[in-house]
């Protein structure tokens, strides 16, 4: 018998035994104000290992220096949930994109997935980024308008938009009643033909092309895996190529009958983006809208002599109230609170307070036992969400390196900085919410009246054909940004994607530039601007090898 690959996307393990005893109970974690103790689980049962210590002051990854002491237990609490890896049980799925913030968040935690996600040479650290693109689709309307094919809009159709979730709780085989679909008796209920498997449900299974089936318990040991369905012969069957071939005809075993989702077919609009850093980003969270619309102003006055006009995205935040969007690439999120709140829901499935609404896949309906957490919402009490956004807020900045002022001069000379404005200060007095009922921690003094310098103005701007993509606006029509139009990218802790920078630009470390990873290549990744950029790229195209160097060496450098 030839061995399979256990199917583990999200670090999730196939054929994991009983995988709601990795934690501890719900009422044990709802109830509580730690993190998910996750040396707590029940005796006698594999459980999940503890994360690694968080980083401490001053480390990459570690609290803001100068919290109390109630604060760092704050972010420690915030840190075990953030490396928590999600089961059906309490709330994940019924589709999803992956099982753990830490994975697209820093590549994967060391002890849990052994840092995949990351090229070689990028450590695993909590609150980094990755090489995991999300993907988001939809298309245009006749009068105009988007599409975001979840089931909104001038014209409603459900397709599972704008969030492509490429997993789903049925590789969870320990799902009663949800993953299990029998596959017809030997000799005829699954049998290969060269490298090809054909497999014969006794009932319709509702699977698609290209997406990805678990099978398991069929006798002859060489079936059973995960596999990339190839073709969809009837309602009744499906096929994929295998590696090898010359296995008997067998049956019996199972399917999982939740297939995860795929681009549907009437989507015109399709972008990738990567996953954000979230180093120091409660310091941006804390910056009053004020200084962000005065960005705007100062910029949009000189517009005649530099083409440069920034927009503030007016969006609401999680209750309804509208303020000027920061976070996500679109400036889709005007709160750090929101943005986690979202991804909660986009991309683990678990739904929330501020984002009740449980995903469909591909719009339609699912077995009921899919979802064997009957909370509603499934973090009930926004603890989780809470815990993880409060680790989100009291996350350091990436501590830039030595001072190189031949480089920030050229920085400044050719015009970066209109857009890449180096800092802004934070509000006074900024708290945290620590529940849903309106309770707040103790004035957090870093993050009050403090400098952040993130190298960003904050706002959008056109950034011509070339970086065209992601997704127009937002679900609802809110905001306005365009497919062309894009937040400033902050460039502090670019020297954690690029490292070192050689001669003509390449980066040391594999971790992709823009919002789609395209590039490893500093200067390509320069060049690709346009649009509102025009005259900026102009200058740094006359630049001298030396000044080049310099500039190139300095981005690298924060």
């Amino acid at each position: 018998m030839k061995p399979k690959t256990l199917f583990s996307l999200g670090g999730i393990v196939v054929l994991s035994a009983s995988l709601s005893l990795f934690f501890e109970s719900r009422q044990q974690m709802q109830a509580g104000t730690t993190g998910l103790g996750q040396n707590n689980c029940p005796l006698g049962q594999n459980c999940q290992p503890p994360p690694p210590p968080p980083p401490g002051v001053g480390q990459l990854g570690g609290p803001l220096a100068g919290l109390t002491t109630g604060q760092t237990s704050l972010f420690t609490t915030g840190y075990d949930t953030f490396n928590v890896k999600w089961d059906p049980i309490r709330g994940l799925g019924p589709v999803f994109t992956q099982a753990g913030c830490y994975n697209c968040h820093g590549g994967g935690n060391n002890v849990i997935t052994q840092c995949k996600f990351n090229p070689p040479g990028v450590a695993c650290v909590d609150g980094g980024s990755s090489n995991i693109l999300g993907t988001r689709y939809g298309k245009w309307n006749s009068d105009g308008t988007f599409n975001y094919l979840d089931g909104t809009g001038t014209f409603p159709e459900n397709e599972g938009g704008p969030v492509l979730h490429g997993q789903s709780v049925a590789q969870f085989v320990t799902i009663a009643g949800c993953s299990n679909m029998t596959i017809a008796a030997s000799p005829t209920g699954i049998t290969q033909s060269g490298t090809t498997v054909t497999v014969t449900t006794t009932a319709n299974h509702g699977f698609l092309a290209g997406q990805i089936s678990t099978v398991a318990g069929v006798p002859v040991n060489g079936y059973n895996g995960n596999f990339t369905i190839l073709s969809v012969p009837s309602a009744t069957s499906f096929t994929y190529t295998d590696s090898t071939s010359g296995l008997a005809g067998s049956g019996g075993g199972t399917a999982n009958n939740l297939p995860h989702e795929v681009v549907p077919a009437d989507a015109t609009v399709v972008g990738t983006l990567r996953s954000p850093e979230l180093y120091g980003l409660g310091l941006v969270d804390s910056i009053p809208d004020s200084t962000i619309q005065a960005n705007a102003t100062a910029e949009c006055a000189n517009k005649g002599s530099t083409g440069i006009c920034g927009v503030a995205n007016m969006v609401p935040d999680q209750n309804g109230n509208i303020h000027v969007g920061r976070f996500g690439q679109k400036s889709t999120f005007p709160t750090l609170l929101s943005f986690t709140a979202a991804a909660f829901n986009n991309e683990t499935g678990i739904t929330n307070a501020y984002f009740p609404v449980q995903h469909l896949p591909s719009g339609l309906p699912y077995p009921p036992k899919c979802a064997p957490d009957t909370h509603n919402p499934e973090d009930s009490t926004g603890s989780f969400m809470l815990q993880a956004h409060q680790f989100n807020e009291l996350l350091a900045p990436v501590v830039p390196g030595p001072p190189n002022s031949a480089g920030k001069t050229v920085f400044e000379n050719t015009g970066c900085n209109i857009c890449h404005t180096e800092s802004m200060t934070t509000g006074a007095n900024i708290k945290l919410q620590t529940n849903l009922n309106g309770g707040v921690s103790t004035v957090i003094a870093p993050l009050s009246n403090a400098t952040a310098n993130l190298y960003s103005d904050l706002l959008l701007h056109d950034m011509g054909p070339g970086l065209s993509g992601g997704i127009p606006f937002q679900p609802d029509q809110q905001g306005q940004a365009s497919l062309t139009q894009w937040r400033t990218a902050p460039l502090w802790g670019l020297s954690t994607r690029c490292g070192t920078v050689g001669s003509n630009g390449a980066c040391s470390l594999l971790l992709g530039l823009l919002h789609d990873n395209r590039t490893t290549n500093l200067n390509t990744a320069i060049l690709d601007h346009g649009g509102e950029a025009a005259s900026v790229i102009t200058a740094y195209q006359k630049l001298n090898s030396t000044d080049n160097a310099n500039l190139l060496a300095f981005l690298s450098s924060l």
